[in-house]
């Protein structure tokens, strides 16, 4: 049933991007499990598990595991910094990439029923096979809605722009490579566990090809735990 969703999101807004021959196109599923842990009063731990499958949906391409530590800075304001392993793809010949991250969460007053909130995020990434480090800054703005009164059911949407500030031969391109935007529902299960659901569109330059994209049109499943 998932696949038949994606394949049909595929068809209605993926025909502009078909139409470059040199562009490609395809559907992916990625999951993620996000804990974050109050360990006192203003300090938090990160931990993260985000397995991807691309191919349509047929093939796992990435896993990555990220952890945190963060320090409360003020009622809607926190400072992160963590370490991030990426591997491309699990299994034999597995390329490792390695990220060290510092990053900004803030959460802004309601209006209007709306929630908004800003995510910052900087990127030191390191790989074999790249002629030194990557430098990216990551920026997301999401907005929250509740459905009904007790907020158990939200709709949720988020954009986040990539953008890369070094050329690195064998490695990422400069300047702004990627973008993904989403939109979907929120699922309160309880005070402490949310379940994110919905649709992604993501576009990046492909790799070795200066002009070309990719798309992805991505069912994404996140699970968001407080404990």
């Amino acid at each position: 049933m998932l696949k038949a969703l994606v394949w049909g999101w595929m068809v209605a807004l993926a025909l502009p991007a078909s139409a470059a021959a040199q562009d490609s196109v395809d559907a992916q599923l990625w999951a993620q499990v996000l804990a974050t842990v109050r360990v006192s009063e203003h300090w938090r731990l990160h931990l993260e598990q985000q397995p991807r499958w691309h191919q349509d949906m047929s093939e796992s391409f990435q896993v990555i595991t990220r952890s945190a530590v963060g320090r409360q800075v003020h009622d809607r304001a926190t400072l992160w910094g963590g370490y991030a392993w990426v591997a491309k793809p699990p299994g034999p010949g597995v390329a490792h990439e390695h990220r060290i991250w510092q990053q900004l969460s803030a959460t802004f007053p309601t209006a209007n029923r709306w929630t908004p909130s800003l995510r910052l995020r900087l990127e030191q990434r390191f790989q074999d096979g790249w002629t030194g480090s990557s430098h990216r800054l990551r920026t997301m703005g999401r907005f929250v809605r509740p459905l009904n009164d007790g907020a158990s059911w939200s709709l949720a949407t988020w954009n986040e722009l990539f953008l890369t500030f070094d050329e690195t031969v064998g490695g990422p391109w400069q300047g702004v490579d990627q973008n993904r935007l989403f939109a979907g529902l929120l699922r309160q299960l309880n005070p402490k566990a949310g379940l994110e659901f919905g649709y992604m569109w993501t576009t990046s330059k492909a790799p070795a090809r200066e002009r070309a994209h990719a798309h992805a049109h991505v069912a994404f499943v996140w699970l968001n735990l407080a404990l």
